[in-house]
């Protein structure tokens, strides 16, 4: 019974042990897990903080390097302005040297300008040529002699009118203006020299420099072409050019023979007109009342007529020069006494 008891309070007493060193373990379980947990939370706290301040820390480093960053562009910046300022005023300077020299240059070119000796209008019924008699530096004395006829038979005829401008002109790139007019008709003209040809423009009135028709403008090659006896030849009908082919004669032997003997008869009874009566005939033909009308005998034509140019005489005024105001030519036949006006023919 003792034994029993005895037995019995040692197995409680282990049992309670064991109980008890249970909750014991259990309590030191616990107690290091909360001492851990309890250590963890200030572990965390200091990585959080560790964390929060490394991420200052990159801010701030983030921040010096952005104020370095704009400071290093503002430099820069700076530093381009001034060098584009400075390639500006480079620029501005070089333009203003190229400018310069480019005006040095156009002044060069001003006196390079090649006015050469002659330039010629080449056209048939208006053939014309400019002549430079002299060149300075910034003048040039020139003379234009210019011509005009309407067609091939009239040159043929002699109907041909002539006229002048002669002067000096001020030179400026490459044009000339008119400045003196030494033929005092009153004419003056500007030429504009495109190197291979000179293009002439009138100023004032040019139609007192010369005979009807005549004129002064135009496009001058380069070079002094001769006028040619284009006006010899006519056009035939199938395009061919030559001398004018006479017509054949359908006339006989007996009708020829007494033409020929009507003519004679007519030669033998008439006298020709001197070529003061072919004046004459031309003042009752025109029967003006103007004053100071002028009849110049032009000389003969090329079928042995006369040829009348009339013009009237004006004085010099506070406008213009004394001149020639052309009014027309005409021809007389010296057997006959008929006049025939040019510009009607």
């Amino acid at each position: 019974m003792k034994k029993a008891v005895f037995l019995l309070t040692i197995i409680m007493l282990v049992s309670l042990g064991a109980l008890t060193g249970c909750s014991l373990f259990g309590g030191n379980d616990t107690n290091t897990n909360t001492q851990e947990s309890n250590e963890e939370v200030p572990k965390k706290e200091v990585e959080t903080e560790e964390k929060e301040k490394d991420t200052k820390d990159k801010k701030v480093e983030e921040l010096k390097n952005n104020e370095e960053s704009k400071k290093e562009s503002n430099s820069e910046y700076k530093e381009v302005n001034s060098n584009s300022n400075n390639g500006s005023d480079a620029k501005e300077g070089g333009s203003k040297t190229s400018e310069s020299s480019s005006n040095s240059k156009s002044g060069g070119q001003e006196n390079q300008v090649d006015w050469g000796s002659a330039w010629t209008r080449d056209i048939n019924t208006d053939w014309a040529v400019i002549e430079i008699t002299e060149q300075k530096e910034d003048t040039i004395k020139f003379n234009i002699n210019s011509i005009h006829t309407d067609n091939a038979e009239a040159a043929r005829g002699g109907y041909i009118n002539v006229g002048d401008v002669k002067g000096t002109a001020k030179v400026s790139g490459n044009v000339a203006t008119q400045t003196t007019d030494e033929m005092d008709n009153g004419c003056m003209v500007k030429m504009i020299n495109h190197q291979s040809y000179i293009q002439v423009e009138p100023i004032t009135d040019c139609s007192g420099g010369g005979g009807l028709g005549v004129y002064f403008e135009g496009k001058y090659k380069k070079g002094d072409i001769p006028a040619t006896d284009w006006w010899k030849k006519e056009s035939s009908g199938n395009g061919e050019t030559g001398e004018p082919k006479e017509e054949p004669n359908q006339t006989t032997e007996k009708e020829q023979s007494t033409d020929d003997a009507e003519d004679a008869t007519l030669e033998g009874t008439q006298t020709s007109l001197t070529r003061e009566q072919a004046i004459q005939c031309v003042k009752e033909y025109l029967n003006l009342s103007l004053e100071n009308m002028r009849y110049v005998d032009e000389g003969d034509t090329a079928t042995g007529k006369y040829l009348i140019r009339v013009y009237q005489y004006q004085e010099a005024t506070a406008d213009s020069t004394e001149h020639e105001a052309p009014y027309g030519y005409f021809i007389v036949d010296p057997r006959t006494g008929e006049v025939t006006d040019v510009n009607n023919d």
